[in-house]
């Protein structure tokens, strides 16, 4: 049986994090310790400014929770067993479900995905695919990739007898993973508890206030090997939920933060473009076998935006959108647009057909007032559900489910009224709180634009014909 204080980790959110010896292992390899240069929330401190917390921090954390999670099991589950091995696993797959992030996480994804979607396009022709080489890989599959080729930590693995195969079917939800795969990742799993917890902390909001030793009390396993709560812990997974609600609308998506992420997938492309930087397939596979994707982190990619902004033969849009990250100088908010509705496709392509209608104004906005239509902004959220399942359709009572189906409801929050009931999906539970809630999402639309330098006194013409035409 492996000791967990093997080594003894100070942390602001749980006291002290003991990890044991082949966790303290895996924490010293090079591409774990990149971890520590990668920002959690991303430029969220440019709000917040205490919001630049670590990846290396929270995947310490998680694994800590997922140790107190499988601790509780064995407390309160009569006939719940667990091996050795198998707790040892699932710590270590808390401890690596962010190892594949790339610099500035989301942003840096999407803006990966969207330069080598255009580049196929404008090379091949508007209706093909991207090549399988030149297509990014996801922050998961990059995580894959690290498993099979890191030598460091591939190394560290084998000695310890952990399967990579195994370990990467339960941080990924794999069909194939064993039980208890929903401590990894479901509405309540480790990943999320902590991240709210450690958000909370460090932007000072009052968000992560959640009772976690009482939930922990209140865990068990059901009878398909699910995690789940008793029904006297409903009121405490609502307020989890509640807040990890809040938290997004003020963290990930603030109007300020929503912007600056805008402008750096932006400034992304361009330095993807100028061959700054690389990140098709064949270039991370490449960067992890020679070693050099420990260095790819978010200093190495504010540095090439430091280059880019001084770069004087660079296109002057790209140059206005590095200084802005740079200096702190955000698009302006022009217009928003939020509301509550059903969480539903005909409200979603209610909120894509406004998008589009702005997206052609735009270009009359842009000829009208000189300000170039790369330098407008439309940011839209359609449909920020509080849960990945509703309650309108009770998904556990469908017989014909789809595989869509099968992973949404993998991902809810259980609940066990008795020995002698099934556990129910939180959502479907009529004293909670969710069951009328997680029916309606926020739809949300902003407009911004990132005025050039003499051209700042427009911003008020343009707030006023931006407002007419709404």
């Amino acid at each position: 049986m492996p000791s967990y204080d093997f080594k003894r980790v100070a942390d602001p959110i749980h006291g002290t994090i003991g990890l044991s010896e082949l966790e303290a292992q895996i924490m010293h390899t090079q591409v774990f310790q990149r971890l520590r240069n990668v920002k959690q929330l991303g430029l969220a401190h440019y709000v917040y400014p205490g919001a630049d917390y670590s990846r290396l921090s929270h995947s310490l954390g998680a694994c800590h929770v997922t140790g107190r999670i499988l601790e509780a099991l064995r407390r309160n589950g009569d006939n719940f067993e667990i091996s050795e091995d198998d707790f040892q696993l699932y710590r270590v797959a808390a401890l690596l479900h962010d190892i594949g992030h790339y610099p500035f996480s989301h942003a840096m994804e999407e803006a990966l995905a969207s330069y080598y979607v255009k580049l196929a396009e404008a090379t091949q022709g508007s209706k093909v695919s991207v090549n399988t080489q030149r297509k990014p890989l996801n922050h998961e599959k990059v995580g894959k990739e690290i498993l099979n080729r890191d030598g460091e930590l591939c190394k560290v693995l084998s000695k310890n007898g952990i399967d990579t195969n195994r370990l990467h079917k339960v941080f990924n939800h794999h069909e194939d993973a064993f039980f208890l795969a929903n401590i990894i990742s479901s509405d309540l799993d480790a990943d999320r508890i902590d991240y709210l917890l450690r958000t909370a902390r460090h932007t000072g909001l009052p968000y992560g206030s959640v009772d976690l030793d009482y939930l922990l009390s209140q865990m068990n396993v059901d009878e398909h090997n699910r995690v789940c709560i008793s029904a006297k812990a409903v009121r405490t997974a609502d307020h989890f939920l509640l807040c990890r609600y809040f938290d997004y609308q003020q963290v990930s998506y603030h109007k300020t933060v929503a912007a600056f992420e805008m402008v750096l997938k932006d400034v992304i492309s361009a330095l993807l473009e100028a061959g700054k930087i690389k990140g098709s397939a064949m270039d991370v596979k490449e960067m992890i076998d020679n070693g050099k994707w420990h260095r790819l982190d978010d200093a190495q990619v504010m540095q090439r935006i430091i280059e880019l902004a001084d770069d004087r033969r660079a296109d002057n849009n790209n140059r206005l959108k590095a200084q802005a990250i740079l200096e702190r100088k955000p698009p302006k908010l022009l217009h928003k647009k939020e509301y509550l509705k059903a969480r539903e496709e005909g409200e979603r392509t209610g909120l894509l057909f406004v998008k589009r209608t702005i997206q052609r104004q735009i270009a009359e906005w842009s000829e009208e007032f000189g300000v170039d239509e790369s330098l407008w902004y439309l940011w839209h959220k359609a449909g920020i559900a509080l849960t990945n399942v509703g309650s309108s359709v009770p998904v556990s009572s469908i017989v014909e489910r789809t595989e869509e189906d099968e992973n949404r409801l993998a991902q809810a929050i259980y609940v066990q009224e008795g020995l002698s009931h099934p556990t129910r999906p939180i959502v479907e539970l009529n004293y909670s709180l969710l069951n009328p809630l997680s029916n309606f999402a926020l739809y949300s639309l902003r407009l911004y634009v990132l005025l050039p330098p003499g051209k700042e006194e427009l911003l008020d013409k343009i707030k006023t014909r931006v407002r007419d035409f709404f």
